[in-house]
């Protein structure tokens, strides 16, 4: 009779005990769908923030956009006018632009309005049209069926009755960007830099209008420096002087950089002709007068490498190949280098017909960092006439002194003035002395002076197009920027344009590189069994940098559900440990 009761005793614990345990995982599971739906309705109301991991911020402002945003002292309006149900891969457009622009409006503190119209009927349209957005066509996929529809896809910013219109915005790349400068634009406050003239090299009205466009926040003036450099510009740029800059000028740029002044010096070393029968000759411009001073001299040669960019050549049969060459250097930064801003976030650059620098004893209370250099395999072109014609790859001979070689310098500090010794004569001044110019003995403010081999990455031939809003492809104009923003103190658009370089993918092994560099070096020295070897090697490395690739792209495929699947197989063996020890 007891052990009767006890059994059914036990038997109506254990439905209870089932129950109570199906009672705890129904309330467990109620509270974190609550939990879901709280989250979901403050985060729709509220601004919690976000975590963009990308290495330069591709999904988030940047904070020079934000500090541009917030700089507004009146409401600016922003309309986006966005077709609905454009075909792809424009239809998902809308959903970027619309992100972009809250951000910005909630990083002006409220200055910023958006609005974003669909233009369905004919007075939107018609709107669409006034503010300088027409209609385009937009051809692409809908169904599996090839279709063109007519529809709009641009942006209006209006301020303080002024106007800056996108007409044409079918993909967010570069957009930031665009969108930060028109801001500054509106808010019209420039900064001036100059351009030093008088020297045969490029001019604003010739040779730099792609650079004038593609900094339309900048008053960009030309500077003759046979006068003193007006106080008022921020940075004064020698790009690709090409005869004797004079001891007045010199004194006149010196006084500017003692005042804390920054300069950048774009070549100088060598006269560069891209026409008929190309090639370059030494040149003697006086620059190093003052950079000698300064902790750098500039060469008068051109650096070759086998690491480096191809052109075209014409080959057998009257057909146009691809060929290394050498003139054109590629230039891989280092992790220091890349955080300086110049390099902010650069990965690599091309340096077409380059001049070499040499360090020389680095002022006292200054910086002078290498920025650039050429690789273990490079080389110097010198003489009176530097041939720079394309040639075959077993044409290329590695001559004299190798790399590798600075080819970019950054100075920041306390500089020494180059005339700091007794007065010397001036004759082109018409005066004795030091020309009417009194030098302090070193800058009385730090000086930035940022110096560079060669002009070609801001001079118009080497300068991509502009796009139809007027944006260019910063991610070849990068660099060029940036020294410009660094030595004007202006750093607002440094990071946006790291953005706008295209998304890094996985870095080559220096295994492989190497390996290939060897080919390619023994392929210019005539070495047939060693460029073979080496080939082989690259193919080895290759294979194994494929196989580290594959297990990689397993891992990200079935790690996750794996460890997913083996998070739920050890929560349900707690779960049935738990039960069994309930029962005992």
């Amino acid at each position: 009779m007891a052990a009767t009761e006890t059994e059914a005793a036990e038997s109506g614990k254990a439905p209870n005990h089932r129950a109570r345990l199906a009672g705890e995982s129904l309330l467990f599971l109620g509270l974190l769908a609550g939990i879901a739906i709280m989250l979901n309705v403050v985060g729709y109301h509220f601004d919690l923030g976000k975590a963009d991991l990308t290495e330069s911020g591709l999904w988030s402002l940047s904070d020079g956009s934000k500090r541009v945003a917030a700089s507004l002292d009146d409401r600016m309006e922003i309309t986006a006018y966005y077709t609905d149900n454009l075909p792809a891969p424009y239809s998902s457009v809308e959903d970027s632009v619309r992100d972009l622009l809250a951000e910005y409006a909630a990083a002006s503190g409220g200055k910023i309005h958006v609005r974003i119209v669909h233009p369905d009927t004919d007075e939107e349209r018609q709107a669409a049209e006034d503010a300088g957005i027409p209609a385009q066509p937009y051809q692409g996929i809908v169904d599996d069926v090839p279709t063109a529809v007519q529809g709009y896809s641009g942006i209006v910013m209006t301020y303080l009755g002024n106007k800056q219109t996108l007409p044409n915005v079918r993909s967010t790349a570069g957009l930031e960007y665009t969108l930060t400068q028109k801001i500054r634009e509106l808010i019209g406050d420039k900064i001036t830099i100059g351009v030093l003239t008088g020297h045969d090299g490029p001019t604003l009205a010739e040779g730099l209008t792609g650079l004038r466009s593609a900094l339309p926040t900048y008053d960009i003036h030309e500077v003759d420096a046979h006068q003193a450099v007006p106080a008022d510009i921020k940075a004064l740029l020698i790009i690709g002087p090409e005869t004797e800059i004079s001891e007045i000028e010199l004194r006149h740029i010196d006084q500017y950089v003692m005042t804390g002044g920054s300069v950048g010096i774009f070549g100088g070393g060598i006269k560069l002709s891209l026409q008929g029968q190309p090639g370059a000759e030494p040149v003697q411009t006086g620059l190093n007068t003052l950079l000698t001073h300064w902790g750098v001299r500039m060469h008068d040669d051109i650096v070759a490498d086998a690491q480096c960019s191809r052109a075209p050549m014409r080959g057998p049969f009257g057909m146009t190949v691809a060929v290394p060459y050498p003139p054109v250097p590629t230039i891989n930064f280092d992790e220091a280098a890349r955080e300086h801003p110049a390099l902010f976030r650069l990965n690599t650059e091309a340096f077409p017909f380059t001049s070499s620098l040499e360090l020389t004893d680095a002022p006292h209370d200054a910086s002078v960092q290498v920025l650039a250099r050429s690789s273990d395999n490079s080389w110097l072109m010198t003489g009176a006439h530097i041939d720079i014609q394309p040639k075959r790859p077993e044409e290329w001979h590695m001559e004299g002194a190798t790399g590798p070689f600075p080819l970019m310098v950054a100075i920041q500090g306390t500089l020494p003035s180059a005339f700091a010794a007794p007065p010397i004569s001036a004759p082109d001044a018409g005066v004795a002395g030091n020309g009417g110019v009194d030098e302090p003995a070193q800058s009385t403010a730090p000086a930035r002076v940022l110096v560079i081999g060669t002009s070609a990455m801001l001079r118009d031939e080497f300068l991509p197009q502009a796009g139809p809003n007027g944006e260019r492809d910063t991610s070849h104009m990068a660099m060029a920027l940036n020294i410009v923003d660094w030595l004007a103190q202006d750093d607002a658009l440094i990071a946006i344009r790291a953005k706008d370089v295209e998304e890094p993918g996985l870095d080559v092994p220096s295994t492989v590189r190497d390996a290939y560099a060897q080919a390619q070096q023994a392929a210019q020295a005539g070495d047939r069994e060693g460029a073979e070897a080496a080939l082989q090697d690259t193919s080895a490395a290759l294979d194994a940098w494929r196989h580290k690739k594959a297990l990689y792209r397993w891992l990200n495929t079935l790690g996750i559900p794996f460890a997913f699947g083996l998070f739920g197989l050890i929560r349900w063996r707690m779960r049935q440990a738990k039960k069994q020890s309930a029962r005992a």
